[in-house]
């Protein structure tokens, strides 16, 4: 009778007619009771007539409606064991009572932000392990955050970071560089403006404006930060928008309600009259989720006090403005990142072992429960630590020191100039050991460079010598002598950006590098055997087929693009190959850009594209929403003006199905039976000719 009352006092905080069922017992109770179906919302009972599981998704419920429902349980003395609370409101979660007994959770598709996304990122069984753990151990209020000073080269960003911590340093410090890789400074500390028990501790990271360096942002360049964007008001800002497509595609989450502050310092350098960067109007119509702070300084002229008005401002920022503080962290694990902070300041790195000894001294013993907290650690840009088997006993304290290690790299004239992109383990080895890096920690940062960590370059062996190529450094243009031919068997596809972070071709090419063609005639035109590879594109042969992918900035039609071309003798193959390449390219977006607008276009294969090398093309999303969404069954082409089916567009891709109404935003390939040798569809056509003969035979000799 008790749980019949809960049960009815629950429909009535969900209103709306909501009426809750029993679960099905199938394949166990939890599990029937956590399957989601549309309009199901459900409840489970064990043999003694407890109440044991709810699913409540998709029911509209709120911050407010679930805390009803949680007084309830709390009144009532109920446990769960299993909830599903997918696709609702939620934003701050409140975790039932006896969470420790809660075996299944989900939280998935709801505006939440406690947990941290960082936290519900790793998945529901982490979710779960870090609710358990805050309402054993309590949670810890932490400010803090990473304040990053992007921008071009010389625009004052070192400036600024030196003034931040100290406002008496010299302007201009003539001893100071300009900025190769980054600076880091854990711990610039102020008093919080509205919490005066609180210190506010921000992580300031300024960045080199060198275009070389732009292929590490997306490691770096993380939501739930600060971003201070610099300009030179003596020259033009030509890369401006650049930075605001950026912070916009990596610093904030597009399903976040609140506004990304973003501080625009414009340094005058001495020029009263600046000219602005960007007009206010466009960057408002064309960044809506930004909210642009701008100030004007000239760090020279410290006594018009605008320095001290510029530091004000970002306090106000930080303490008033920066939605996901402060950060909810249990409080073993808030002991855990104190003793990672007092090792930074010895340790540039750490092996998985001590990480576990430091867990293990603040109670932490669950193998599970560390992993979740480097994970969390990593995210957050607190340490690098990539879990991949070559680097997982690689944890880096002082990001600082590894990025900085591999910049030296790629700044190193040899690597960059003469030898253009490529060097090797004696070149490796001398400049690191110039630099003081041991042999151990050479090996660990050579991984921390390859397919599994940064991927900014790539193992190959040429004239029989093992080398490593850096993509971003190649040269622009192909290898000369290269063949290529056209034809209209060759499969293509086209990534078109709006908007294209820097660096994607080069990660590309770094997860594809097993497959890059090499040129072995005594005739090739570059002289020697070497890797099919340079700055903007690639040639691939797998699986009897061959693949061309390159970056094209397309003027006339005003587009980036990866274009993806493969050809082969069997379409089965030709798709296959494109599929690998895609699964590659899709990953790269998933994982470093979740928010990247790309358009993947199909090439259409009318009587006229079909043998046409610049075939029309289509928007895949567009013949998918025509397809489902209004039953259309063909589209116009542009080119011919014929009628053709969508189903033939895409199965010339795809195969007998549409791949992408399975796998989101990933071309998948299927085998097709279409494009068979000549003899093939001969035996085929006689085989089927002798069984009808046969049969006919047979019906004779009963007759």
């Amino acid at each position: 009778m008790q749980e019949t009352n809960i049960i009815r006092q629950i429909e009535q905080i969900l209103g709306k007619g909501v009426t809750l069922h029993p679960a099905p017992a199938h394949p166990t109770l939890l599990d029937g009771v956590m399957a989601f179906k549309e309009g199901q919302p459900k409840y489970a009972l064990d043999e003694q007539g407890r109440l044991i599981g709810l699913n409540l998704a998709a029911t509209g419920l709120d911050d407010k409606g679930w805390q009803a429902i949680v007084d309830l349980l709390e009144e009532y003395e109920v446990w769960l064991q299993a909830l599903n609370l997918c696709k609702n409101q939620l934003k701050k979660f409140v975790p039932p009572p006896g969470i420790a007994e809660l075996i299944s959770l989900d939280l998935e598709d709801n505006p939440l932000e406690y947990p941290s996304p960082e936290t519900l990122k790793q998945g529901t069984e982490a979710v779960l392990r870090f609710l358990q753990a805050a309402e054993v151990q309590g949670l810890r209020d932490a400010f803090e955050v990473k304040m990053l000073i992007v921008g071009e080269g010389e625009t004052g960003k070192t400036t600024l970071w030196n003034l931040l911590q100290n406002p008496d340093h010299p302007v201009p410090d003539k001893r100071q560089k300009s900025t190769v890789g980054i600076q880091i400074k854990e711990g610039w500390e102020f008093q919080h403006l509205d919490r005066p028990d609180d210190t506010f501790y921000v992580n300031l990271w300024d960045f080199g404006g060198q275009e070389i360096q732009y292929m590490t942002h997306q490691f770096f360049l993380t939501r739930r930060s600060f971003y201070v964007l610099l300009a030179d008001a003596r020259r033009e800002a030509a890369n401006f928008p650049y930075w605001l497509d950026i912070i916009n595609l990596l610093g904030r989450d597009p399903e976040e309600e609140a506004k990304l502050p973003v501080l625009v310092v414009l340094n005058e350098k001495g020029n009263r009259n600046p000219k602005m960067p960007y007009d206010p109007e466009i960057v408002e119509e064309q960044y809506p989720g930004l909210e642009i702070i701008k100030r004007d300084i000239d760090f020279q002229e410290k006594e018009d006090r605008r320095l001290e008005s510029l530091t004000r401002t970002i306090q106000e920022i930080l303490c008033r403005q920066i939605a996901h503080l402060p950060i909810k962290i249990p409080r073993l694990w808030d002991e855990v990142r104190a003793e990672i902070k007092s090792l930074q300041k010895t340790k540039n790195h750490i092996c998985h072992e001590q990480f576990v000894q430091i867990c293990t001294q603040h109670g932490l013993t669950e193998r599970e429960q560390q992993d979740d907290i480097s994970q969390l650690f990593h995210d957050l840009g607190l340490i690098l630590h990539f879990r991949e088997p070559t680097l997982e006993d690689f944890i880096v304290l002082n990001p600082e020191w590894a990025v900085n290690a591999v910049y030296t790299i790629l700044e190193n004239d040899d690597v960059k100039d003469i030898n253009q992109g490529r060097f090797n383990q004696e070149l490796l080895r001398m400049i690191w050991t110039e630099k003081g890096f041991s042999a151990e920690e050479r090996g660990k940062l050579l991984n921390l460079m390859l397919k599994d960590g940064l991927e900014v370059c790539f193992r190959a062996t040429e004239n029989n010598e093992e080398i490593f190529i850096a993509p971003q450094l190649l040269p622009e243009e192909p290898p000369k002598g290269i063949c290529w031919t056209d034809s209209s068997t060759t499969l293509r596809y086209v990534y078109h950006y709006p908007f294209m972070p820097k660096g994607i071709i080069g990660r590309l090419i770094v997860r594809l590098h097993e497959d890059i063609e090499q040129c072995e005639e005594e005739s090739c035109a570059c002289g020697d055997w070497r890797k099919m590879v340079w700055k903007n594109g690639v040639y691939l042969r797998k699986d009897g087929c061959r693949a061309r992918v390159r970056y094209m900035k397309e003027r006339e039609q005003g587009r980036e693009i990866i274009r993806i071309e493969v050809q082969g003798k069997e379409a089965d193959e030709r798709k296959h190959v494109l599929r690998e390449i895609c699964k590659e390219l899709d990953a790269i977006h998933k994982d470093s850009f979740p928010s990247l607008k790309v358009f993947q276009k199909i090439p259409c294969n009318c009587e006229e594209c079909r043998y046409s090398v610049t075939p029309c093309e289509y928007d895949n999303a567009k013949l998918e929403n025509l397809k489902n969404n209004r039953g259309k069954d063909e589209v116009q082409c542009g080119g011919s003006g014929d009628m053709v089916s969508i189903r033939q567009i895409q199965d010339g891709v795809f195969g007998q199905f549409s791949a992408p109404d399975r796998v989101p935003h990933s071309p998948v390939p299927v085998p097709s039976p279409v494009e068979k040798p000549w003899w093939i569809r001969w035996w085929i056509w006689i085989a089927a000719a002798v069984g009808f003969i046969g049969s006919i035979a047979s019906i004779i000799g009963l007759l």
